[in-house]
């Protein structure tokens, strides 16, 4: 569990070390949504870096649905700050001083309790709004996700950030420039993005950790989306509404992701109680593809020489715990080695199982994956 405070009383790592880069992607040219092939880029240098010549191991650190590069999973305490109201920051005072900030990646890495590291956080977006046309706290649109996969409906983000983005970062930072000096980790949808990384692209990364990743998009087919810290801010009608247009949302973007020509969610049927009974099979077999488990059923070569981490909150409200178990699973059948971590934290699971116990789980995500990154090489 994390005991790091949000560091008030160091210094804000710098704007030469928080950088929001630009990198084109020529996997993203002349896609069907007409998305900008200028993607953003987060990346944080570690202390030492503006005054040295060593090179560092990249960690790639995946943001989830509705995030972008401004809006990473690790962002700078200032920012971190200003993004959320002080209204919400009372609220989840006890959870904030557990956040793992840039400033605590200073710390941590000035302590020697992490090895210096390059973190960067790609922006997986569609660069389109959220149906229901709503914002993060500082005010910016919420935006539909990429999945960070392949498609045919939305273009080849998988590429852009698996290959484009990587290529991008060792040629204008000092990076080891190899996989055995690489590690993704990625929460929810950057969680599936994780892994779908280690499973399709093993030659790029050596370590791979999934904090709360979702597995397949039928998972959520019938879910009663309900998060308790919307209740705080909305009211009980307030985030049951909150929790279905998010999940509208999310269910609209699979869709277009997964089965753009025949999409599954107008051929639905469900029944009294809302269980989906009836579907296009087509439809239904073209989001079984996207099923990272049976991806890895499918084929071979996935996670080959990659170091494995699951993580996942008991009562995630997406019910990830659950498909996180079965994955497991089949890595187990695949004879591939892995962790799988299913924990309970009551204090995550009254603000948001889901979006807390990611959270906590980013410094031991890191931490797995610099131990398992081969040693610094010498210039």
């Amino acid at each position: 569990m994390l005991r790091h405070a949000v560091p008030m009383r160091l210094t804000d790592v710098p704007p030469s070390r928080d950088v929001l880069a630009t990198c084109y992607s020529p996997a993203l040219e002349g896609n069907p949504i007409g998305a900008s092939a200028e993607r953003a880029l987060r990346v944080y240098l570690p202390p030492g870096y503006e005054s040295g010549a060593d090179r560092y191991p990249v960690i790639y650190l995946l943001h989830g649905y509705g995030g972008d590069a401004k809006h990473p999973i690790v962002d700078s305490r200032q920012d971190f700050l200003a993004a959320n109201p002080l209204v919400i920051r009372i609220l989840l005072r006890r959870f904030l001083r557990r956040v793992v900030t840039l400033e605590t990646l200073d710390a941590l890495i000035l302590s020697g309790k992490l090895p210096p590291f390059i973190l960067v956080q790609p922006d997986g977006s569609l660069h389109l709004a959220h149906q229901s046309g709503g914002t993060h706290p500082g005010g910016d649109p919420k935006l539909k996700a990429s999945l960070y996969y392949h498609s045919a409906g939305t273009g080849r983000f998988a590429t852009a950030v698996f290959r484009d983005a990587v290529d991008y970062v060792d040629a204008n930072y000092r990076t080891i420039p190899d996989r055995g000096h690489r590690g993704v980790i990625g929460g929810s949808m950057g969680g599936y993005g994780a892994l779908l990384a280690g499973t399709l692209h093993p030659d790029r990364f050596c370590a791979v950790a999934a904090l709360s990743p979702s597995i397949c998009g039928l998972d959520v087919l019938d879910i009663d989306l309900y998060t308790p810290f919307q209740r705080w801010v909305y009211g009980k009608r307030g985030a049951i509404r909150a929790g279905r247009n998010d999940l509208s949302d999310i269910l609209e973007t699979c869709d277009m992701v997964f089965s753009p020509d025949h999409p599954l969610m107008p051929t639905v049927r469900r029944d009294a109680s809302g269980k989906s009974i009836q579907m296009d099979e087509v439809a239904r077999g073209n989001w079984d593809v996207s099923d990272v488990g049976n991806m890895v059923l499918a084929g071979d070569g996935a996670f080959a020489g990659v170091s494995v981490r699951v993580s996942c909150e008991e009562r995630d409200e997406f019910g990830f715990a659950g498909p996180d178990r079965r994955f497991s699973d089949v890595l187990s059948i695949r004879g591939i080695e892995h962790e799988l971590h299913i924990f309970r934290d009551d204090a995550a699971a009254r603000i948001s199982a889901h979006a807390v116990g990611i959270a906590l789980q980013v410094e031991t995500g890191l931490r797995f994956c610099l131990d398992r990154i081969a040693p610094r090489r010498e210039e």
